[in-house]
């Protein structure tokens, strides 16, 4: 019988504890894949067609939506009650459900699930929760299944505007040990690097995307702020719009088969 999730955390603790390493926590195999998007680089990693898939912290379930479209069964789990809300109100889409709820507590009986994917939400759960929602992944997972983490780097020129409204160097910090500290509760890791290019028509475009994000805390005003438009402006293309550079990660992880 196959360590549970909870055993392996443990053996691994202790073993850190003692100063040794843990043999299931090899290093990822990191590749570079330069300029993409999101969905093209889960197209290359992983085939959701007939799967059973949970987005945890799907927001207003676009991705959702794109993994249903792929012939994926998708539940959608958000815990910001605003957009839970929204996301009971919106149209039925064919192969996604929604539900409310939190990551390390996910509606989900053991072994259910065939996929479990935080896209770019992993950073947004609490820091004492994430080891547990990650631990939660696995216990949702049957064998063979994936987890799929794909947080944003806190580099490039997008992240230079956003830094002076919302620095989340610090969260995406503990995003990235949490990942790493887990990684024992799985059999395989890969690790993917690319870039993804935000463009907006103006400023406002760019304000109204952060302002309606209903799980931050700031408002509207830090978005509009001086500094904010002037780190804005260094965007400006030719074609008279705004391109920033957002680079990403994806960790992607594999149970064991039976």
């Amino acid at each position: 019988m196959a360590a549970q999730p909870v055993d392996l955390l443990l053996r691994w603790m202790l073993a850190r504890g003692r100063g040794q390493s843990y043999s299931l926590r090899m290093p990822g195999i990191a590749e570079h894949w330069g300029r993409s998007t999101d969905l093209a680089v889960l197209d290359r990693l992983v085939q959701v067609r007939g799967l059973q898939v949970i987005d945890v912290g799907c927001g207003a379930g676009a991705l959702a939506r794109s993994l249903a479209e792929r012939g994926a069964a998708v539940l959608g789990v958000e815990p910001d009650p605003v957009q839970a809300q929204r996301n009971r109100e919106a149209s039925e889409t064919d192969g996604v459900s929604f539900a409310e709820g939190y990551a390390e507590a996910l509606p989900v009986d053991d072994g259910e699930a065939d996929g479990v994917i935080f896209g770019r939400s992993l950073h947004h759960v609490p820091e004492a929760a994430m080891r547990p929602a990650l631990a939660e992944a696995r216990r949702v997972l049957r064998a063979r299944g994936f987890l799929y983490v794909l947080e944003p780097v806190m580099e490039g020129s997008f992240s230079v505007v956003m830094k002076p409204f919302h620095d989340e160097t610090e969260v995406r910090r503990e995003a990235r040990e949490a990942l790493e500290d887990s990684a024992p509760l799985f059999a395989r890791w890969q690790e993917v690097h690319y870039e993804v290019e935000r463009r907006f028509e103006s400023h406002e475009a760019f304000v109204d995307l952060f302002s309606g994000l209903t799980y931050n805390s700031y408002g509207a005003d830090a978005v509009r702020s001086e500094t904010v438009k002037r780190l804005f402006e260094t965007g400006r293309t030719d074609a008279g719009d705004y391109a920033f550079a957002q680079p990403m990660r994806v960790d992607l992880f594999h149970t064991e088969g039976e």
